[in-house]
């Protein structure tokens, strides 16, 4: 018999438990440890910040994994010793023959201030109601007066590249909805050059352009230096905004417990091998946003797609490593979601490991595609953890 263990409770984790699950024995043991103990899609978020669905309906209990027969531990994972293949947590140590360490990312303590001090974080559950509330003090402020929201990218690289823009189309939606978008002043700042350098040029120049067309300003190359009590974002180039509400996106961030591990490369990320996904250690691989792999202009998205399919290629090598058969590979094809207005989506999609450049196109957004991502998260709910 043999033990293995998956942390994190995120795409790469909870795809690499399934997947373990199908390849090993029924005698063999698998142990998803992750301190959340809930699992929802990431872009279900903003379908709450524009009231098109609450969070709860496709929020999940990770507990429910016990019924695939997958050791579910709620416990904070406080160190990773990956040459003894085992971890300390806050519910005791755990010893395994083979571990997936696929625990995220976090953002870098600075916005970790900001957020504390009036700026909303669009990435956080927990923040939701209080976006929301400001959203909506917004809109009565500009019933009466002109108001500014600004969604600003705080660093690079962060989460879901598209969901900044996806948000402020959805933000964009919910004033027209409420007749006073024409007071409003809509910005997204990004330090980066063009909104999705990740896609090219061709997307990003597609996306910038449904923008413009709703009305909403873009700032590129603004870097945030700081933002003040009061409200006023200090760029890098000497510029300055004031924003009567503030959406940050924080960059992405290794976890401290990652960081301080012995699986930890430059910049306190882990960097497997990007076709097996690898550690240097045995029996020990890495997925998802805790990962960094680069690609010919830039890294692999960090997004919930492209967690899954790693989290499956090391669990079916890691499968292998301990019981034999079939290897796998990743061959650097994935999509991202681009979510319009209208219930339209349209894809990015492509072989990201592609030279010399990632070579992705964007599908022409429809409602049919839009159809397609409720099912694609309908899909893993149910199969997952019903």
């Amino acid at each position: 018999m043999v033990h293995v263990l998956v942390l994190g409770g995120g795409f790469g984790g909870v795809a690499a438990a399934h997947q373990l699950r199908n390849l090993l024995s029924a005698d063999d043991e698998v142990t998803l440890i992750a301190a959340s103990d809930t699992f929802f899609v990431g872009f279900a978020k903003l379908w709450e910040l524009g009231d098109v669905r609450p969070l709860a309906e496709g929020t999940r209990s990770l507990s429910s994994l016990e019924n695939h027969r997958i050791r579910y531990v709620n416990a904070e994972i406080t160190a990773i010793d990956a040459s003894a293949c085992s971890v300390e947590t806050s519910a005791g140590a755990f010893t395994a023959d083979g571990m997936i360490v696929a625990l995220g990312a976090t953002h870098p303590a600075k916005h970790a201030t900001f957020f504390g001090t009036g700026v909303h974080n669009v990435y956080s559950a927990q923040a939701l109601p209080g976006l929301k509330q400001a959203l909506l003090a917004a809109a009565e402020t500009g019933a009466d007066e002109n108001a500014t929201v600004v969604i600003s990218i705080l660093g690079a690289p962060y989460l879901c590249p598209p969901a900044p823009f996806e948000a402020a189309l959805i933000v964009d939606e919910w004033l027209r909805q409420r007749e006073c978008r024409d007071r409003v002043d809509l910005v997204v700042s990004t330090p980066q050059p063009i909104t999705l350098p990740v896609a090219g040029p061709d997307a990003s120049h597609f996306l910038s352009e449904q923008l413009k067309a709703r009305g909403v300003r873009v700032l590129t190359e603004h870097k945030v230096e700081d933002i003040d009590s009061d409200g006023t974002i200090r760029f890098g180039n000497g510029e300055e905004l004031r924003g009567s509400l503030i959406a940050g996106v924080p960059a992405a961030a290794p976890p401290p417990v990652v960081a301080s591990s012995q699986l930890a490369a430059d910049g306190g990320w882990i960097k497997p091998d990007p076709r097996t996904f690898a550690t240097s250690f045995d029996r020990i691989y890495a997925a998802g946003d805790c990962t960094l792999v680069p690609t010919a202009n830039a890294q692999l998205p960090k997004a919930g797609v492209f967690a899954e399919a790693e989290g499956r290629v090391a669990a079916t090598n890691l499968a292998a490593d301990l019981i034999g058969g079939s290897r796998a590979e990743f061959d650097g094809h994935g999509y991202c979601f681009l979510e319009l207005p209208g219930r339209k989506v349209a894809r990015v999609e492509g072989n990201f490991y592609a030279e010399p450049r990632p070579d992705v196109v964007l599908s022409a957004p429809d409602a049919a595609s839009f159809a397609a991502k409720q099912q694609w998260e309908s899909q893993r709910l149910s199969e997952w953890f019903e």
